[in-house]
């Protein structure tokens, strides 16, 4: 009986020690926030007019705080069975990878989401193909992850409306169809 004891205790205290070892491992290793700052569209704009170019660079940094300004909107709207603690975009390419700080009670974790982005009739159209915990990789869908349709028009003055999106190593390239009188009144220039 002493012995069917100890080795149920052994079992216990294993299981214990695995548990704290996985939350531990899962812990975020790099400290994220939800903070962003809005970007200077008239700024944007003024340059393209000056250039009389219809296209501007959406840099990494830049993505990354609409990315956070959406997220913040997400977050507040939806119920999730995770409280988004942090997050910070990456951009290579078309391919977005989102690393989040979520928490669960007590429990933190180290989120890794990689999308694909695709542009099509106004739309960014991002679809998951990755989700992982650290090392550990999952299906995107077993966590309900679907696919993002944002309407870029969304973000950008009525005077301006996207035609095109490429995609470059760290930026979007985007470009507009436009009506330059129109620009001008909008930014005060006539």
């Amino acid at each position: 009986m002493g012995k069917r004891r100890l080795f149920v205790g052994f079992v216990l205290l294993l299981i214990v020690v695995l548990l704290v070892a996985l939350v531990l491992y899962i812990r975020p290793a790099k400290s994220l926030d939800l903070r962003y700052s809005s970007i200077d569209w008239k700024e944007k704009l003024l340059v393209m007019a000056e250039t009389r170019q219809p296209a501007l660079n959406l840099s990494e940094s830049e993505l990354n705080q609409l990315a956070k300004k959406e997220l913040n909107q997400y977050v507040a709207e939806q119920e999730l069975p995770v409280n988004v603690t942090g997050a910070e975009f990456r951009l290579n390419g078309n391919r977005l990878t989102a690393d989040l700080n979520v928490a669960w009670g007590a429990i933190e974790a180290s989120v890794e989401a990689g999308y694909l982005m695709e542009y099509s009739s106004g739309k960014l159209l991002l679809v998951p193909e990755t989700l992982s915990i650290r090392r550990f990789s999952f299906p995107p869908a077993n966590f309900g992850l679907e696919p993002i349709s944002i309407d870029l028009g969304q973000y950008l003055p009525e005077v301006v409306k996207v035609k095109e999106v490429n995609f470059q190593e760290k930026a979007l390239r985007i470009s507009f169809k436009l009506d330059w009188i129109e620009v001008a009144r909008y930014l005060d220039l006539l």
